[in-house]
């Protein structure tokens, strides 16, 4: 018995001894909900009230809320004629909204001026290539926008009309209707294309535009011709028109509410679109 209580006293006296050389942190002496971190991970103590433009991370640092997350969301403001070119872009899936986006955003830069020379998008060394460069420039953005009326239209329109599409006549004379309006305003900036097309036909040098030249070259030799293609789009869609009209003259006109709404169409027709005045 007496042996015990002495191994006893000498364990806890160990304990005691090997407690005492361990070195001793005031971190430990505090309670859980007051202890800090080491000072390594955080290099810099916030001090003062944070101010709501700013941001403070992890590290302690003070980091502009700009650099994190802009003021503005779009900082890039387009100025010149081609800022509002490279705006430009037409996705796979492309729908009405897309191609009028880039109607608009093409009219806008028709109504701006060209960057200095020095910015253009080829190497510009003469007043004789700045103005080539101009004229194609017009006439990409004329060309652009009469593909996108073009495309609109195509939407609108149906390639092949079938038996069983004859179901839906009324919705189809109504769109039909809308089709052939968007392809007659193409006729506008087609005119407009073919005219900077001769202009800048008259320089004999090439540019560094090189698909801008391709297209130059090719309704040069008359490989492309827009004026023939709308035509033709009109042309066969009159034909789909003629019997929509001679189906319903059969089977009855439409619902009062398509009746409003092509009554609504023929007082009110989609004005043609012209192009708008641009500085040189």
């Amino acid at each position: 018995m007496k042996n015990y209580r002495l191994f006893s006293f000498l364990i806890s006296l160990s304990m005691v001894i090997l407690l005492l050389c361990l070195p001793f942190d005031s971190r430990y002496s505090q309670k859980e909900s007051e202890r800090m971190m080491p000072e390594a991970y955080y290099p810099q103590q916030a001090s003062g009230q944070l101010r709501l433009n700013y941001y403070y991370d992890r590290t302690g640092r003070w980091v502009k809320f700009s650099d994190w997350i802009p003021f503005q969301k779009y900082k890039f403001m387009p100025r010149h004629l081609e800022d509002f070119y490279e705006l430009y872009g037409l996705p796979h899936g492309y729908q009405v909204q897309n191609l009028k986006e880039n109607i608009y955003l093409l009219n806008q830069g028709l109504a701006r001026k060209f960057r200095h020379p020095s910015k253009s998008l080829c190497k510009i060394k003469t007043q004789e290539e700045f103005h080539k460069y101009r004229l194609l420039m017009f006439m990409q953005i004329h060309y652009l926008i009469m593909r996108s009326f073009m495309r609109i239209g195509s939407l609108y329109d149906k390639r092949l009309l079938y038996q069983h599409d004859l179901d839906f006549a009324d919705d189809l004379e109504l769109s039909f209707q809308i089709a052939k309006s968007y392809y007659k305003q193409a006729f506008v900036f087609e005119k407009q294309s073919r005219i900077y097309a001769r202009q800048a036909n008259q320089y004999r040098f090439i540019l560094d535009l090189p698909s801008i030249e391709s297209r130059l070259f090719e309704m040069k030799t008359g490989k492309l011709n827009f004026n023939r293609i709308i035509r033709r789009h009109i042309s066969k869609l009159e034909k789909k028109q003629a019997i929509i009209e001679k189906f319903l003259a059969k089977e009855g006109r439409p619902r009062p509410v398509k009746k409003a709404m092509l009554k609504d169409l023929k007082v009110a027709p989609i004005a043609p679109l012209s192009p708008l005045k641009f500085e040189n």
